[in-house]
């Protein structure tokens, strides 16, 4: 699997695949590379398809940098520019996308559209704002997760994974939910912490007013994690922004619904793709 030598000197894992225009497919909380391997197959029919590993993620390194979104965006933006990507769609699925607002502003010429998958502006929920975490999470909570995630990670992951599907889709693949706590226990519990903090202290509510890129906005209609205001806000906030709500499914609409969910991201590159594209048969 290829690599990518961050700024400090750790190495970001990537797998990479097919021809045509760049997609990069960046991940959430506790996940890999791995949980895009079916969408990234069908993407790379048409599409060059980059799937990260993000660092401190089971197959990347930790580094020396702190272990935050803010140091995610760098690396992303390091990521764009080492390999040069132009006119490149970006999915950032939950804690990804948060890393790809942060990297937007730096990144803004080199992409023709973002993609958000199932994820809010604000993680955390108080006066103003009522749209964070499902179940009404606040920042009095923060500490106690942290605590939770140090203590027993592979408890606090067999807790957190159910949450991630729909009931219906957990009923009738039992097996999915199994394979993602699988995956997610590998993580590092002192990585997932501090990345667990950074995401608590994020607010983009304001900035997503700022992204001017082309923005899809897919939730799922049964995610337990954001209820449907969070995506709506951003939808309304980002001025060139559209949501798309797949029912049925959850907080990982790319394993609950994947043939939805894939023709919405081809929709959405056919609408946004620059015009240098739009000949020559490089994407469809």
């Amino acid at each position: 699997m290829p690599h990518c030598v961050l700024p400090d000197g750790a190495t970001m894992s990537y797998a990479e695949a097919g021809a045509g225009a760049p997609i990069v497919l960046v991940h959430g909380w506790a996940a890999n590379g791995a949980f895009f391997r079916d969408l990234s197959a069908q993407l790379a029919k048409s599409h060059r398809v980059y799937t990260l590993t993000l660092r401190g993620h089971p197959g990347s390194e930790l580094g020396t940098s702190q272990l935050t979104i803010e140091t995610l965006a760098d690396d992303l933006i390091h990521f764009f520019e080492a390999l040069d990507l132009k006119s490149a769609h970006a999915l950032g699925w939950s804690m990804g996308a948060m890393a790809l607002w942060a990297a937007a502003p730096r990144i803004d010429a080199r992409l023709s559209g973002l993609i958000v998958e199932d994820m809010g502006p604000r993680l955390i929920n108080d006066a103003s704002w009522d749209n964070g975490i499902s179940s009404g999470y606040g920042a009095n909570d923060v500490a106690t997760t942290v605590s939770e995630i140090e203590a027993d990670w592979p408890s606090y992951v067999s807790r957190f994974a159910p949450r991630m599907f729909a009931a219906s889709m957990r009923e009738a693949c039992p097996e999915l939910e199994a394979w993602a706590a699988g995956e997610m226990a590998k993580a590092d519990a002192h990585a997932m912490a501090s990345y667990w903090r950074s995401m608590t202290n994020q607010d983009f509510r304001t900035a997503l007013a700022r992204i001017a890129t082309p923005m899809l906005v897919i939730n799922g209609g049964d995610s337990q994690v954001y209820d449907d205001g969070a995506t709506a806000f951003i939808a309304h906030t980002a001025p060139n922004a559209k949501r798309v709500v797949i029912k049925g499914a959850g907080h990982v609409p790319h394993l609950e619904a994947p043939d939805d969910f894939l023709n919405h991201i081809e929709a959405f590159v056919r609408e946004t793709r620059r015009p240098e594209l739009r000949s020559g048969g490089a994407t469809p």
